[in-house]
């Protein structure tokens, strides 16, 4: 991944297609990769644009106190890199709280989004859940982090049925995790981005999106959100967890697409038919 030079850090980038700007937002984990399930669908259509959270993945490992407003001046900064003006954003999970920040504070920036897995106010459950990760991290160290992560964000069904992949991968992701300081600064930063009313000043077109047994931010997150932002589509996936775009790619991929499809053209948006795999 190429390198830029923006907002007094490095942030590694990638861009694959043609055609109107799609910026990729990943989640707590902050690297691009996190899409690679979607990416050769997306750049069929779009101009995909991806990158690596400070901090994360090929980006600089800055020590800094991190936050969801500086995650998303990061991101604006790289736009302002690659000559975008404004783009269609997919945010998952912190990528929709930086969605959401770039709306309130760049409103020009963004032309729609995908708000997938995200959050409109903080709860004590969203906390608690974040607290745990937290000190499964800080005292039992990357690899106890990284084994717990598919608890958080995967459908039992589907650990159970790629569990020799997840036990192969997990020690070569736990040596990619970013250092336990940042990471936990990371956490503490989503921990405190609850915008609440103010999603109501948004005035972007938006899809609001997650599974229905998505049970890090539950389904309810995302409907509370959409009674506060005027312009919301909604749809909910069976299920697919919190990960729901890594567990059924192509069905995410045909719902994403054809949303974007519809914002682009100007015309209302009907969700596609979906089918679903049979859980024994």
């Amino acid at each position: 991944m190429p390198v830029a030079q923006v907002n007094g850090t490095e942030i590694a980038y990638d861009i694959q297609g043609q055609g109107e700007p799609v910026l990729l937002a990943a989640g707590i984990g902050g690297a691009a990769n996190y899409f690679n399930p979607n990416i050769t669908a997306l750049a069929a259509k779009y101009k995909v644009v991806l990158h690596d959270h400070r901090g994360t993945g090929g980006s600089r490992r800055d020590r800094i106190t991190y936050s969801v407003a500086q995650m998303t001046d990061d991101m604006v900064a790289l736009m302002d890199h690659l000559g975008i003006e404004a783009a269609h954003i997919v945010g998952h999970s912190t990528g929709a709280a930086m969605a959401h920040e770039m709306g309130l504070r760049y409103p020009d920036r963004i032309k729609s989004a995908v708000l997938y897995a995200g959050w409109a106010a903080v709860d004590p459950y969203f906390k608690r859940c974040f607290d745990v990760r937290k000190r499964v991290l800080a005292e039992s160290g990357a690899l106890a982090y990284v084994r717990t992560t598919p608890l958080f964000l995967s459908p039992p069904w589907w650990i159970s049925a790629n569990i020799a992949k997840l036990e192969t991968d997990e020690p070569v992701a736990a040596q990619h995790l970013p250092e336990p300081e940042i990471m936990l600064s990371r956490i503490e930063a989503i921990c405190s981005y609850s915008p609440g009313e103010a999603l109501r000043s948004l005035t972007f077109p938006a899809l609001i999106t997650c599974a229905k047994d998505d049970h890090l931010t539950p389904l309810y997150y995302s409907q509370r959100m959409a009674k506060v932002m005027p312009k919301a589509d909604q749809f909910y996936f069976e299920t697919g967890g919190h990960a729901v775009s890594q567990v059924l790619p192509e069905q995410f991929n045909a719902v994403v697409i054809s949303y974007l499809d519809a914002v682009i053209a100007g015309r209302p948006w009907q969700a596609p038919a979906l089918s679903y795999p049979e859980i024994a």
